[in-house]
C-alpha cells in the first residue's frame, strides 16, 4: 500500500547526526510516510550508524547505497523516481523534528491544494553545543536556539535570492506576523515537502525535478523559479518548527560588505557551485522583457561580484569554464522550462516588487 508521504533522506558523511535525526523521526505523530535513503558514498560512519538506527524502525523504509558521490540532485531525483506517493519531502540529515512536523505539512497540503510546496519554520540547531554525542535531553533542548535558519525565499530586483530573516531572533520576528502561514517565493532545500502532482509538471524531459548539472548547491532556488513560473504556490508554517545545523548559511544583513565576509567563510567548493549554479539559474528562468527592465540592477550585482572574485578569489571563476561547457544543455532546459510557463513576464515581477 502507498503511502501518503515518501521522506527522501540524501546522506554523505553525517554519522555524527544520524542518532539524532533518527530519534525526532521516531517521535514523528504522523506514519503514514515511508522513508528512502541514498547514501553518496560516505567514508566516515554514516551507513554503519543508519544500519544500527533501522534495526529499531518501525516505519517502513528502503536504503540503498550508492558506490559514489553523485551529488544532492541526482540522489534525490533517483527516490523521486521510485517512489509514487502523494506528497514527498526532501530531508537533510542535519536536522532534528519536532513531533508534529511531518503532521502539520501533510495537513497543510490536504488543506491548501493551491500550494505545490510547503517548510516548518527552520530554526538554527547549535549542534557543536552537544557533547559526545549524547541524546540527553536538557542538553538537546539546549542546542537548540531562538535563531530563525530560514523562513522561505526572498528574490531582489537584481535577482540575488537569500533565505528570509536568517540569524534572526525569532521572539523579535514573530509579532509580525499576523497569521500562522506566510506566502513566500520558495522554500528552503533543507526540508521542504512537496505535491508530487506539480513537481511531475514541472520536471525534465528526463523525469528528474532537480538540475543535476548543479551537482550541489542552488537546486532550490532553480526550482522555485521553475514553480513561480508555472503559477504554483510556496508556504512555510510558523507553528510548525525544524532544527538545522546549516553549514553554508547566509549572512545575517543583506549588504554588500557582510555578504563579502560571508563569502570569505565558505568553502571554495561552495562559493564555485554557488556561483555557477546562480548564473546558470539566471539564464534558464529570466524573461527577456524582465531582463531588460532590470538589467541596471542585475549587471551591477554581478560586475561587483565578478570583480571580487577575479582580483580576491579566482578560482570561483572557474565554475563559468564549467557552465560555458553546459551550455547546450543549459539552452535546451531554457526551452523546456519556457513550455511550461503559464505567467507573463509582468505577473512574475510581482515576486521581487513586495
Amino acid at each position: 500500500m502507498t503511502k501518503k508521504v515518501s521522506v527522501q533522506l540524501v546522506t554523505w558523511n553525517g554519522e555524527q547526526y544520524i542518532p539524532y535525526l533518527f530519534d525526532s523521526l521516531r517521535k514523528q505523530t504522523f506514519d503514514d510516510w515511508k522513508l528512502n535513503i541514498f547514501d553518496n558514498d560516505s567514508s566516515d560512519g554514516t551507513v554503519e550508524a543508519i544500519e544500527k538506527e533501522l534495526k529499531d524502525f518501525d516505519i517502513d523504509y528502503h536504503f540503498q547505497k550508492n558506490d559514489e558521490n553523485a551529488g544532492f540532485a541526482p540522489g534525490h531525483n533517483k527516490l523521486f523516481q521510485e517512489s509514487n506517493s502523494e506528497y514527498f519531502l526532501l530531508l537533510n540529515q542535519d536536522m532534528y523534528l519536532q513531533p508534529d512536523c511531518l503532521e502539520n505539512l501533510a495537513k497543510f497540503l490536504d488543506n491548501n491544494q493551491d500550494a505545490s510546496a510547503v517548510s516548518p519554520r527552520l530554526m538554527r540547531w547549535k549542534f557543536d553545543d552537544l557533547e559526545g554525542g549524547t541524546l540527553d535531553k536538557d542538553l538537546l533542548k539546549k542546542s537548540f536556539t531562538d535563531q530563525v535558519d530560514a523562513l522561505g525565499m526572498k528574490v531582489f530586483r537584481n535577482r540575488r535570492v537569500i533565505e528570509q530573516h536568517t540569524q534572526k531572533n525569532w521572539s523579535d520576528l514573530k509579532d509580525n506576523f499576523d497569521s500562522d502561514t506566510i506566502e513566500v517565493f520558495g522554500v528552503s532545500g533543507a526540508f521542504p515537502m512537496f505535491r508530487r502532482k506539480e513537481i511531475e509538471e514541472v520536471a525534465f524531459d528526463n523525469g528528474s525535478f532537480l538540475d543535476e548539472d548543479y551537482h550541489s548547491y542552488k537546486e532550490d532556488v532553480d526550482l522555485a523559479f521553475r514553480l513561480q513560473s508555472s503559477g504554483n504556490k510556496a508556504y512555510v508554517i510558523l507553528d510548525t518548527v525544524a532544527y538545522h545545523d546549516r553549514s553554508a548559511a547566509g549572512p545575517k544583513d543583506t549588504g554588500m560588505v557582510k555578504t563579502i565576509k560571508n563569502k570569505l567563510d565558505q568553502s571554495d567548493w561552495v562559493k564555485k557551485h554557488s556561483y555557477k549554479n546562480h548564473l546558470m539559474t539566471l539564464y534558464k528562468n529570466e524573461y527577456w522583457q524582465n531582463f531588460i527592465l532590470d538589467f541596471p540592477f542585475i549587471f551591477w550585482y554581478e560586475l561587483k561580484k565578478f570583480l571580487w572574485y577575479l582580483f580576491f578569489d579566482p578560482k570561483v571563476l572557474k565554475g563559468l569554464a564549467t557552465a560555458w561547457g553546459l551550455k547546450n544543455k543549459m539552452k535546451n532546459k531554457r526551452e523546456q522550462i519556457k513550455e511550461k510557463r503559464t505567467k507573463n513576464y509582468k505577473e512574475m515581477r510581482k515576486n521581487w516588487n513586495k
